[in-house]
């Protein structure tokens, strides 16, 4: 397959992961942890989202590809429902990272989401300083399998389609399912 982008871009896309990750470091050691955290998501949301656009003309439905709102958990699902498949580069994805990632992202979401609570404030830095790290090693290793994944890509021809079952098991698919059968009902 052919990249999406110029080289141009694509080297200055380079240059931004590399600035996104040195920051990462820094903010670590300074214990500016949330913002680590921040970048962290904001990597894994990047990358996961990335990989799946790439093979996403494969998708009879490409809902969650047209859909913004879309989270990362439903992204993780696809992906590794892609690759319990055996779906082309999909295997390039350790499903124990993706399990992990998202934990991370539940992890994230419950800190933030308690961060200015009386009862959870104390300590709070502590907890997003080893979630930072933690989310630090699985920025790394997934940056690492996304290269795995891109160059399977760029060296295949075409996307075969996407196995039915892993469409069947789609939660936007079933959500459209239910919603044009409610609509025929009426």
């Amino acid at each position: 397959m052919n990249a999406n982008e110029s080289l141009e871009e694509r080297l200055l896309m380079v240059e931004m992961h590399k600035d996104v990750l040195e920051r990462i470091d820094t903010a670590i050691k300074k214990k500016h942890s949330i913002e680590a955290c921040w970048l962290c998501y904001s990597c894994f949301e990047s990358r996961i989202t990335r990989s799946l656009e790439k093979i996403s003309v494969a998708c009879s439905g490409r809902r969650c590809f047209e859909n913004t709102r879309v989270g990362i958990v439903t992204k993780i699902d696809c992906l590794k429902r892609l690759s319990r498949h055996h779906y082309f580069a999909t295997e390039a994805f350790d499903r124990k990272l993706l399990d992990d990632i998202k934990e991370w992202c539940g992890n994230r979401n419950k800190l933030v989401h308690a961060l200015i609570t009386l009862n959870n404030y104390t300590g709070m830095d502590t907890r997003f300083l080893k979630l930072a790290k933690e989310g630090q090693k699985l920025v790394q290793q997934l940056y690492a399998q996304t290269t795995e994944f891109r160059n399977h890509y760029y060296e295949i021809a075409s996307t075969p389609p996407f196995p039915q079952d892993v469409i069947s098991k789609c939660s936007l698919f079933l959500r459209t399912l239910l919603l044009q059968q409610r609509s025929a009902s009426i």
